[in-house]
């Protein structure tokens, strides 16, 4: 009787350790690092990058919606690049998109052409946290281009945020440049563009949230997804890849791998020399 027991109390305690293996999540293993910027100009032209290190986007496993309407990397496919001094942080992609700068005025930015970026500005919060805080950022961008003259927009989604610490959302439909100090060029490449960007990370803080500062080993919190329609109609979603994916089959919904809710689904970034 002791032995039955005892076994049978080995085996709830695999069974529970499982079950918190199973259910604990944290940042995934993929990691990009930024190095150091030295003198940066936003013109398209990213000759003083280090292209080296970068996040791909251009596989299927990664798309997270609308899987059908993908025809492979020519139609929608990225690789970014980031870099930092202490004030701001340097985001640059090559885009391909043989549709490209679909925009249209009064449409919520993620249902059209636009770029998410995610990161925390907290290099202390819980990987494992399921859930955002205060210092987790969605960033939605995007643009509208007419004979090489371009608009930028940024929208902030904070709608996910128990208490946003006053930072509330902001841009959602566009037409808005949130962000003050903000710099972004375009250039046209074979197939798609270069959105080379400078964001002032005073943006992301305020009298309740401190400003993130980028140091050599720091790591975030930190994520990428890039939207794709050929034309924009309501109530039309867009095709939507997400680095950090990895999924199979073809029944694809963002409900599925729930990024924009749960931080710890994300990749990191970690600021080098």
């Amino acid at each position: 009787m002791k032995r039955a027991v005892k076994w049978m109390s080995l085996v709830l305690a695999l069974v529970m350790a499982l079950s918190l293996a199973g259910s604990a999540l944290a940042y995934t293993d993929k990691n990009l690092e930024a190095p150091k910027a030295g003198e940066v100009v936003i013109d398209g032209d990213l000759s003083e990058w280090d292209t080296t290190k970068c996040f791909k986007i251009d596989h299927e496993g990664q798309i997270i919606d609308q899987i059908e309407h993908w025809d492979g990397v020519e139609d929608c496919s990225m690789e970014v690049y980031v870099m930092w001094d202490e004030e701001n942080l340097y985001i640059a992609m090559k885009i391909l998109d043989d549709t490209p700068y679909v925009y249209r005025e009064g449409f919520p930015l993620d249902e059209l052409d636009a770029v998410i970026f995610f990161l925390s500005t907290d290099p202390e919060a819980d990987p494992e946290r399921t859930e955002y805080t205060a210092t987790d950022w969605r960033i939605v961008q995007s643009t509208y281009g007419y004979k090489g003259e371009f608009e930028f927009f940024n929208y902030i989604d904070r709608e996910m945020i128990a208490d946003p610490k006053g930072w509330e959302t902001a841009g959602e439909y566009g037409d808005e440049l949130v962000f003050d100090d903000y710099e972004a060029a375009i250039a046209d490449i074979d197939g798609g563009y270069v959105w080379e960007s400078k964001l002032p990370l005073h943006n992301l803080s305020n009298d309740q949230l401190a400003q993130l500062i980028p140091a050599p080993g720091v790591t975030i919190g930190f994520d990428v997804s890039i939207l794709d329609v050929d034309l924009p109609c309501p109530g039309i979603h867009s095709l939507r890849i997400q680095f950090s994916s990895e999924q199979e089959g073809r029944d694809r919904t963002p409900a599925a791998y729930p990024v924009d809710t749960n931080p710890s689904l994300w990749a990191t970034l970690t600021f080098v020399e």
